[in-house]
């Protein structure tokens, strides 16, 4: 494969500023079968992508690269949750966290990154979702701890001293059951 042709492709994903240029750019790439999930991850973070277009590319990179559809998945959440319509748009990050979790129940990063959408400030239906979805998963977990704790730090935000303990009294025990 031409490194100059992908190196061009990896620059449009940086600088773009057009949609246009960058679904060509994307074309090119699919085109030349690169499977390089970082260049991908560039155009998915590119700034002057809306929302819908970054579900779109996503939706086709995970059709062309389905071995990476939980990285794909993780690394979109991840880009929607500093998205600035973020706040318009936290059902479709909590999909997505979602997805990953169907993808890989044992991670608990998707779980951490759900916590990220709770929205302290204000009520949103999406926050006992959240918890729900988390309290939900944490049985596949492979490192329980970190969630446990987590979810420690989140009840401490909420001013719940009891679920606080609770679930440092759990990150606790579970770390020793990880270590072994």
């Amino acid at each position: 494969m031409n490194q100059e042709i992908i190196r061009k492709i990896e620059e449009t994903f940086r600088s773009a500023h057009s949609s246009n240029e960058l679904f060509d750019a994307f074309q090119t790439a699919i085109n030349l079968k690169v499977s390089d999930l970082s260049i991908y991850k560039i155009l998915i973070a590119n700034p002057a992508l809306s929302v819908d277009e970054i579900n779109m590319f996503t939706k086709k990179l995970i059709n062309e690269i389905p071995g990476k559809k939980y990285e794909l998945l993780l690394w979109t959440g991840k880009v929607f949750e500093n998205h600035p319509q973020n706040i318009f748009n936290i059902e479709n990050t909590f999909s997505i966290y979602q997805q990953a979790i169907f993808q890989r129940p044992n991670s608990h990063e998707p779980l951490l990154r759900l916590l990220n959408l709770y929205n302290h400030d204000l009520k949103l239906p999406t926050n006992q979702k959240i918890i729900n979805l988390i309290e939900k998963s944490l049985a596949a977990v492979d490192k329980k701890s970190k969630v446990y704790s987590a979810l420690a730090k989140h009840y401490k935000k909420c001013g719940d001293s009891e679920s606080e303990k609770r679930y440092l009294r759990l990150a606790e025990t579970s770390a020793k059951l990880e270590r072994g």
